[in-house]
């Protein structure tokens, strides 16, 4: 390249006041100013000469009333070529800074900069690498007034172009992530810009911004954590904001929870906590707080050694206060309750760190105090839905959605508080989750849709319910509800039983997909839900087409179900159900004589039949393949054979599938192997009334067993009503 020569100080003078005066202020005047720089630029022959009609291209580009127009026109007749070389030689005038060419061209850049259209141009986007290497040029001061003045000229441009889609691609792929890092962790000159720019890219990509510099930021992490530690002043609660910023752009926090920088922001959130602060220092320290908690668990607010419960209680006690205080206020502004989703990220964390964690050995007195608070905070949850329940459109809230949702977690653990409050705001929180579900079938891929959801849209960790599928996480609560009468009238009345029927269609179907764990989940809890309306108001089973539908979903599954043994669980509670449901809907014309609920029955047969074998040394022990989930099954196991019990009774072909599917043979030789007092007393307890309405009902099954030595199996296990009813002629199908 060929060396831009000195421009002698009497030339420069002559370029810059030539032609040039005061800057055009009438449009017409600067049309004719902006023609008149050109033509001189497109004269110029040497170095000097276009030198010479650059410093009056920038003069004029500069001045704030130049229009989009007039700038494009000049970007347009400026040309590149020359530009390229000031911004890459180094050779200046002895005794001129030796940044003078570079910062010539890096200030007409930073003015093409405020033009949306221009500044991602081609031509401009090439000078990233560039720009890049003059913000990393600087030190921990600048004096010099011309390096400064292209160091901000370099954050201007840069900064403008991360407004920009395809300008964030390029800083992205040309590396000015590590760059930033570097000038904020090295403190160089600019590094404020430095991170006000990389919050721009954060905002915008989010999670994308660290895939290829996951080690930039552990770095930056850790520094700002040591700082955030260590200094007593006002910038501690700018940190505050800036680590939360940084730790919720990414999904992965590869430090473990015991990396140094998350004591180190424990140490310092101690501080701010602890200490008599305003709201607008605290509100910060409980965002960060909160996310700490909802990341790394409640175990991270007890300290490193795990016995800080002073600041664990403390950040408890200032949630629930800021709750009350934004939720009992309807005066609040938004930017008051813009806390709220933190604050109930810590009382869902708490909540289930409480319940499920190990115990904090509170004494009675911290006890007391804890539940006074949380009781408070959920007062103030009810009143504020209760006070927005007749608005329709507040379905849609956020905050709205976000109160539901603190609102489910604490109704899966605590039904008895605030019951009243509670049922008043039934209809309006199903009304809210019943919206939420909709959306999510809608969608189909809530998984998809959180991946295309940046920071800007979704700030407030697991607390925004903009994306979360509500009726999952209220299911808990719903089983709770169901449990009692009052509130479990309530709910049918409203409506609840369909909208849970659609969501069992749902679950199923994303089971069959295969889309994780959560199907399971929610497919049982929805079983208890329906099994504890099922036992208790038959009559509502009767008359809703939801139990109907339901009951044909589950006798068409069940049998394939079933001899998938990793599903045992799921196959127990929809097996069960499906006998509560076929017994209360013994009187419709769908169900009996069913070839489908004959295939369902004896699925169910096959599962309960297979249970229990004769162990060495003549016990009765648990089947393999059951034992690992029996624990979850026990009960299931038992109410089942109950129903049996029950359903022989009632169908005349019932008795029937029992000899069809086996479970004759294979229980009357499990009796026969099994010793004297092998069996527990409710297994026991169980066959012999299974046994003894077989015999009731059936004189096939009474014969059969009575060739097997039935009454001496019944005198061996102590079956005494079996031994009676082998002795009694059978009654030959149901009452």
């Amino acid at each position: 390249m060929a060396t831009i020569r000195e421009l002698p100080s009497s030339e420069a003078d002559t370029a810059d006041t030539e032609g040039s005066g005061t800057i055009p202020r009438s449009d017409e005047d600067k049309a004719k100013a902006v023609d008149k720089c050109l033509e001189v630029l497109s004269r110029a022959k040497t170095d000097t000469e276009i030198f010479a009609a650059l410093l009056l291209v920038t003069k004029l580009v500069q001045a704030e009333d130049t229009d989009a127009a007039s700038r494009r026109k000049i970007f347009d007749g400026v040309g590149f070529t020359f530009l390229n070389r000031l911004i890459k030689t180094d050779k200046v005038p002895e005794g001129c800074d030796s940044s003078m060419y570079q910062s010539l061209a890096v200030t007409l850049l930073a003015c093409f900069s405020t033009d949306p259209d221009l500044v991602t141009h081609p031509q401009m986007l090439n000078k990233i690498p560039v720009l890049k290497d003059i913000i990393l040029s600087a030190r921990t001061s600048v004096e010099n007034v011309e390096k400064k003045s292209l160091i901000e000229d370099s954050f201007q441009i840069l900064v403008a172009m991360a407004t920009q889609d395809l300008g964030r691609k390029q800083l992205i792929g040309d590396g000015m992530v590590p760059a930033l890092c570097d000038v904020y962790n090295k403190s160089y000159f600019g590094n404020e810009q430095a991170f006000s720019l990389l919050g721009i890219l954060i905002e915008y990509c989010g999670e994308e911004i660290w895939e290829t510099n996951r080690a930039c930021l552990n770095e930056l992490l850790s520094s700002m954590a040591s700082e955030f530690k260590q200094i007593q002043d006002e910038r501690k609660f700018k940190l505050c904001t800036r680590l939360t910023l940084l730790l919720t752009s990414s999904n992965e926090l590869v430090p473990g929870e015991n990396a140094v920088w998350a004591w180190d922001i424990h140490h310092g959130l101690s501080d701010i906590l602890k200490s008599k602060t305003g709201q607008s220092q605290r509100n910060p320290a409980l965002k960060l707080a909160s996310f700490m908690m909802c990341q790394l668990g409640v175990s991270w607010a007890l300290g490193p050694h795990g016995s800080d419960k002073k600041l664990l209680l403390l950040i408890i006690n200032l949630a629930c206060v800021e709750v009350r205080m934004g939720l009992e206020d309807s005066s609040q502004n938004v930017s008051n309750r813009d806390i709220l989703p933190a604050c109930y990220s810590v009382l869902e964390s708490c909540i289930e760190f409480m319940t499920c964690g190990p115990s904090l050995s509170l004494d009675e007195k911290q006890v007391l105090q804890l539940h006074n608070a949380m009781t408070g905070a959920f007062g103030a949850v009810l009143f504020f839905l209760k006070e927005n329940q007749f608005e329709p459109e507040k379905v849609d809230d956020p905050l709205v959605r976000a109160t539901v949702r603190v609102l489910s977690v604490w109704l899966a653990e605590e039904t008895a508080a605030l019951r009243n409050q509670v049922y008043d705001v039934l209809p309006f929180v199903l009304s809210v989750i019943e919206k939420s579900f909709e959306e999510a079938k809608i969608s189909s891929d809530l998984k998809e849709a959180r991946n295309h959801t940046t920071v800007a849209q979704y700030p407030l960790f697991k607390s925004s319910s903009a994306s979360t599928d509500l009726l999952r996480l209220m299911l808990p609560a719903l089983c709770h509800l169901t449990a009692d009468q009052e509130p479990r009238e309530l709910l049918i009345m409203q409506g609840a039983m369909e909208t849970c029927g659609k969501y069992f269609s749902y679950q199923w179907k994303q089971f069959e997909d295969k889309q994780g764990d959560q199907p399971e989940v929610a497919l049982i809890t929805l079983c208890n839900i329906f099994l504890n309306v099922s036992l208790q108001d038959t009559e509502a089973v009767k008359k809703a087409e939801v139990f109907t539908e339901l009951y044909g979903l589950i006798a068409n599954v069940l049998p394939k179900l079933a001899k998938q043994h990793e599903n045992l669980v799921l196959s127990f509670n929809m097996a069960v159900l499906g006998l509560t449901l076929l017994k209360n809907l013994s009187n419709s014309a769908s169900i009996l004589d069913l070839s489908e609920s004959k295939r369902f029955v004896g699925a169910v047969l096959q599962m309960f039949g297979n249970s229990h074998q004769c162990g060495k040394s003549g016990q009765c022990e648990i089947a393999p393949t059951y034992r690992q989930h029996w624990e979850d099954i026990t009960e299931l196991w038992m109410l089942g054979m109950q129903l049996l019990s029950e359903c022989i009774g009632v169908f005349a072909w019932f008795a029937g599938l029992f000899l069809q599917y086996s479970w004759m043979t294979t229980t009357v030789k499990l009796l026969t192997n099994v010793a004297g007092g092998g069996l527990d007393e409710e297994t026991c307890t169980m066959y012999g009334v299974v046994l003894s309405s077989l015999c009731k009902h059936s004189s096939d099954v009474h014969s059969q067993l009575n060739q097997a030595n039935g009454l001496e199996l019944a005198r061996k296990h102590n079956m005494l009503d079996l031994a009676v009813v082998l002795q009694a002629p059978p009654l030959d199908g149901p009452r």
